[in-house]
């Protein structure tokens, strides 16, 4: 299983006899810590095996392994000597990446996450872990997050060049407390950030999240934002668009796209919450109620609806009639567009952004850095999109580090904040510390 190591800057060759051309990569270490030694994997098979690879070590001299007698010999005044002299002493694996990956994709404080990979590393050592309490921090699993997650979302994110047919976006503002603390008089909840998710569905019939990020708000600009970043990176563009109704939604659709802008469809189940909430607050919620029944059904076709706005009318409630005034021309325009077979329920939205609510938890307030938190978000994504799969990323980890020859192409904390700013709330700095808790 190929692993980080900063001690194996020079390969050895495989000894097998006909391998001397083969590639070679890491593939971890063995024995107690302090007197371990370096694996490496021959990407060749072994005469009389039948796995297509094997594992070997390189032998021992007086100068220590390979890697550091080649360094060695460079001379003092080169860097690489001391960089392998000063490496770090605790190796993890490519499944030990991944777990600590897919446990922050669930909701795992990145502090969290970062514990239970030590100690599950502890234990493939043979230490008793006792040192992983004193570094309970965030960085460990937050670096590999920068490092990993594009990759594995490049690797499974559905419709990634091109558009699907119906797209269903929403949005998810998330606050936080106020300077006041929770519970204290006069403590105000401020927008921390917002989430923005597109989802289609799939050719089983299940929903999928293909795109997501951060945003510093919710209105116009964002969305707008939020959907050319989209329509750059796929050809062409989907026949309609999903939404809750919301303004800003319309305009960035028209901005993005003009004159070829898709249909911006309202959500028929927003429309229906709506009318029920009325209904309920005038106590016109019962079952044994003609207006009831007839709302429940009323977005099952035109007749339907039409039933419902004359019982309707006959009540000549102010707020439901107002609300007639929007809903009617708007339901007949899409009634009129309607096309068989095309699913149009946007309900996995509301559902996914309410797990991401969950998930953030208390820990929103402590997102600043904008690249980071989505990095954080599409994992996620990944998870409530179903693809999550321990063994499947460290499969991916492994090919990805593979063919970049056993190490990241970037390198950790390259998209670190500069000056103590967030990136996602310009103009606000970040308070937190050094090793971030989360």
């Amino acid at each position: 299983m190929v692993t980080l190591d900063a001690t194996a800057a020079v390969m050895p060759r495989c000894p097998v006899p006909g391998h001397e051309n083969s590639r070679v990569v890491l593939g971890g270490r063995y024995g107690k810590p302090g007197r371990q030694r370096q694996l490496y994997v021959c990407q060749m098979a072994k005469p009389g095996s039948s796995a297509p690879t094997h594992r070997f070590t390189a032998p021992l001299t007086p100068s220590g392994t390979p890697a550091q007698r080649s360094a060695e010999a460079e001379g003092p005044e080169d860097g690489a000597a001391e960089e392998l002299r000063s490496a770090r002493h605790y190796q993890f694996t490519a499944y030990e990446i991944a777990s600590g990956l897919a446990a922050v994709s669930r909701g795992t404080s990145y502090a969290r996450a970062g514990q239970q990979v030590r100690e599950r590393a502890a234990r493939r050592w043979g230490t008793d872990g006792q040192d992983t309490a004193s570094r309970r921090h965030g960085t460990l699993v937050s670096d590999w997050v920068e490092v990993y997650a594009e990759a594995l979302w490049q690797a499974q994110a559905p419709y990634a060049d091109a558009w699907p047919e119906t797209v269903l976006v929403g949005a998810l503002p998330l606050t936080a407390g106020g300077s006041g603390g929770a519970g204290a008089r006069g403590s105000a909840h401020k927008l921390a950030f917002a989430v923005f998710v597109a989802m289609a569905y799939r050719p089983d019939g299940s929903a999928a999240i293909f795109a997501i990020g951060s945003s510093s708000g919710t209105g116009t600009a964002c969305w707008t934002a939020f959907l050319q970043g989209l329509a750059d990176e796929r050809r062409g563009r989907p026949a309609r668009i999903v939404g809750d109704g919301s303004e800003a939604l319309a305009r960035a659709v028209d901005e993005v796209w003009g004159r070829e802008a898709p249909q911006v469809w309202t959500d028929e189940a927003v429309l229906r919450d709506k009318a029920r909430r009325i209904c309920h607050d005038r106590g016109l919620d019962r079952r044994d109620l003609r207006l009831w029944l007839l709302l429940q059904r009323a977005w099952r076709t035109p007749q339907d609806f039409d039933r419902f706005t004359a019982e309707a009318r006959r009540y000549r409630l102010p707020e439901l009639d107002r609300w007639l005034s929007v809903a009617g021309p708007l339901t007949a325009r899409q009634f009129a567009v309607r096309s068989e077979g095309v699913r149009l329920s946007r309900r996995a939205v509301p559902a996914a952004l309410a797990e991401f609510d969950v998930r953030l938890g208390t820990r929103r307030a402590t997102f600043g850095n904008q690249a980071r938190t989505d990095r954080l978000l599409r994992l996620m994504a990944l998870d409530l999109s179903g693809v999550a799969r321990v063994h499947a990323w460290t499969d991916l980890i492994c090919a990805w580090l593979e063919r970049t020859g056993g190490r990241p192409v970037s390198s950790q904390r390259a998209i670190a904040d500069r000056g103590g700013l967030r990136s996602l709330r310009p103009g606000t700095r970040r308070p937190l510390p050094a090793t971030d808790p989360r």
